[in-house]
C-alpha cells in the first residue's frame, strides 16, 4: 500500500527567514516551567514526504516537503526576547518552495473551515489564528488551498471537486480528486521542478520561465495525492516539448535517452527545435513514472 502524505501548517513570524535559510523547522521540547505543548511535540509525527504549509502574518507564503523524521537538536539561532525558549528541541529538515503569489488566509477561510480538525485546529471558529506553532490540517484543506484560483477583480473561487464528501474534520489521508489543476497548483508544481532541474526546459534548455510548463510524467488524472505533487513525477518543458511528451510522440528510457514514436517524423522534431539525441539526467525516483509513461502513453 502506497503511503499517503500527511499535511501540516506551521505558524512562523520572526523565525520564517531563519528557518527558510536553514531549510528546517525547529521547536523546543519544553516551554517555561517544563510544560510540553502539543503544537511543539507534533514535530515527532512527521515523516519523509509529508507537506507543510508556511503561514506568516496571515499569508501562506511557501510549501515545504519533509526530508526525514524529526531529530533532537539545539535551537539553530541565538535566544533573545522574541525567542525566549529552551535551547533543547527537535528539528525537521525540509525542502521549501516559496509561492509566487502568497495566499491570504482571509480569502480562503470560508472554503476550508468545515474541513479543519475538530481538535487542535490552527484556526478558531471566526478564522483567527490560535496560539501555537505546528498543526495538522489534513488532505482536504491542503487540496482546497492549492486548487483555489485568484484574480484581481473577483473573489477567490474554488474549482469543482469530484467525489466531494461530507467533511470528516480529522482525516489526514482522505483522497480528494480534482478535475483540473488551478494556476496556484501549477505554479507550485513548476517551482518544485525548478529546484530539481533548474529554471530551464529539461529537453531544449530554454531558460525563459514564462515559456515553461510543469509537465507531469504520469498524467495528473491517473495520480494519487502523493504522485500529483511529487517533483520526480515531472519535467519543466517548453510547450513544444510538453505537447510531444503529453501525446506520447516522445518518451525517455530509464537512462534518460529520448525515444521517438514511429508516428513522429525526424523533420518535425527538427522544426520544433528538439534534438533527437537528447538525453536527460534521470534520477532513480523518476524511473517508475517513466515506465508508466512508456507503457501507457508512448505511441510505439
Amino acid at each position: 500500500m502506497i503511503k499517503q502524505p500527511r499535511f501540516f501548517l506551521v505558524y512562523q513570524g520572526t523565525t520564517y527567514k531563519e528557518e527558510k535559510e536553514l531549510s528546517c523547522l525547529w521547536a523546543p521540547k519544553f516551554a517555561k516551567g517544563g510544560i510540553e505543548f502539543h503544537h511543539h511535540k507534533r514535530l515527532v509525527e512527521v515523516k519523509r514526504g509529508d507537506r507543510v504549509i508556511h503561514l506568516v502574518n496571515r499569508k501562506i507564503v511557501a510549501i515545504s516537503t519533509v526530508k526525514d523524521k524529526a531529530y533532537d537538536a539545539e535551537a539553530p539561532w541565538e535566544q533573545d526576547k522574541e525567542k525566549p525558549w529552551h535551547k533543547d528541541g527537535r528539528k525537521v529538515d525540509i525542502d521549501i518552495v516559496e509561492l509566487d503569489d502568497p495566499i491570504n488566509v482571509d480569502d480562503i477561510y470560508d472554503k476550508i473551515k468545515d474541513y479543519l480538525p475538530k481538535k487542535y485546529s490552527p484556526f478558531n471558529k471566526d478564522g483567527g489564528g490560535v496560539q501555537g506553532y505546528f498543526f495538522e490540517i489534513g488532505t482536504n484543506v491542503f487540496n482546497i488551498i492549492l486548487n483555489t484560483d485568484y484574480t484581481d477583480h473577483e473573489k477567490p473561487k474554488v474549482l469543482d471537486f469530484d467525489n466531494l464528501k461530507e467533511p470528516s474534520g480529522s482525516s489526514s489521508v482522505q483522497s480528494l480528486k480534482v478535475n483540473r489543476r488551478s494556476t496556484t497548483w501549477q505554479k507550485y508544481f513548476k517551482n518544485q521542478l525548478f529546484k530539481l532541474w533548474g529554471a530551464k526546459c529539461a529537453v531544449t534548455n530554454v531558460m525563459n520561465k514564462d515559456l515553461l510548463i510543469g509537465a507531469h510524467i504520469k498524467p495528473w488524472s491517473k495520480c494519487n495525492d502523493e504522485e500529483k505533487i511529487d517533483p520526480y513525477n515531472g519535467f519543466p518543458l517548453t510547450p513544444n516539448a510538453d505537447k510531444l511528451f503529453e501525446v506520447g510522440l516522445i518518451s525517455f528510457l530509464n537512462n534518460g535517452a529520448m525515444i521517438m514514436s514511429q508516428n513522429l517524423k525526424p523533420k518535425d522534431l527538427y522544426y520544433l527545435g528538439i534534438d533527437e539525441h537528447t538525453k536527460l539526467d534521470i534520477k532513480d525516483e523518476n524511473v517508475k513514472y517513466l515506465e508508466y509513461h512508456r507503457e501507457n502513453k508512448f505511441q510505439k
